[in-house]
């Protein structure tokens, strides 16, 4: 389905029709897809499943040239909400890139939000040599016209290394990162190298929150959502086994057992 919202075609999918409302964002470079194994279960459970591709990837239209912030990324979500007449707080599952968005929609626009998923991501801000390692892939990508610098720089570390290469999570990944523009990934990575730290934030997040991180995570190793779990009241903290960074696609059915009894007690 499509959506004008902020200026842009906005692509997503809405299944079930129950409570609660779950609101899915993908990370970089990915879309909605990455989260086909979590749909069956959330609407099993009775819950609507909102998942959007965010702007400029998926199939969602770019907009100006440009960084893609998370605060824009933040906006684009609750623009979606109110085209959908959703007015009542969501659950918010963010992995990766989408946990970023999850931080600046609860700075920009808390009230949002009744409940809290962070996955396999981070609080901190990029290092110096991060951002200068974002420039880069962005660069490549725009002299070669095509995502090929993201999908060598990043499939080798998106997956559990104890993961049999050639596996199903492995294809569908390079179908996601394959698919997506040399633009998304120009833009997408310069707006992550750009982006806020979070560890003022966490403090100030009075929902209740889930974070969840794959054992074998590389990329937002499970030390940095220990600091977030510790860092937000009450937090909650899952570790999934055999799993990487996208603990979703790699172990589902751990991933949607720890996402459903946190859904079942709010």
């Amino acid at each position: 389905m499509i959506v004008n919202v902020n200026g842009i075609r906005l692509a997503y999918s809405d299944t079930g029709a129950g409570r609660p409302v779950v609101l899915l964002v993908h990370g970089f470079p990915l879309n909605r897809s990455m989260w086909d194994s979590q749909l069956g279960s959330l609407k099993a459970f009775g819950a609507r499943v909102i998942a959007p591709d965010l702007r400029g990837f998926g199939a969602s239209e770019a907009g100006p040239p440009g960084p893609l912030s998370m605060e824009q990324h933040a906006d684009d979500l609750v623009a979606l909400l109110d085209a959908l007449n959703i007015s009542a707080p969501v659950i918010y599952v963010g992995l990766s890139m989408g946990g970023y968005v999850g931080f600046a929609l609860w700075r920009r626009h808390p009230e949002r939000i009744a409940a809290l998923v962070v996955a396999d991501s981070r609080a901190a801000a990029d290092t110096p040599e991060g951002r200068q390692g974002r420039e880069e892939l962005a660069t490549k990508a725009e002299e070669l016209h095509s995502p090929r610098p993201a999908i060598d720089a990043m499939l080798p570390r998106l997956l559990s290394p104890h993961l049999r290469p050639g596996s199903l999570p492995e294809h569908l990944l390079r179908g996601m990162m394959s698919s997506s523009s040399a633009r998304a990934v120009a833009d997408g990575a310069r707006g992550l190298g750009q982006r806020a730290e979070s560890y003022s934030t966490l403090p100030t997040i009075s929902v209740p929150t889930l974070v969840i991180v794959g054992e074998h995570d590389v990329l937002t190793p499970p030390e940095e959502s220990h600091r977030i779990a510790e860092g937000i009241p009450h937090a909650r903290l899952a570790t999934i086994d055999q799993a990487g960074h996208m603990s979703n696609m790699e172990n589902p059915d751990a991933f949607n057992a720890a996402l459903l009894q946190f859904l079942s007690e709010l």
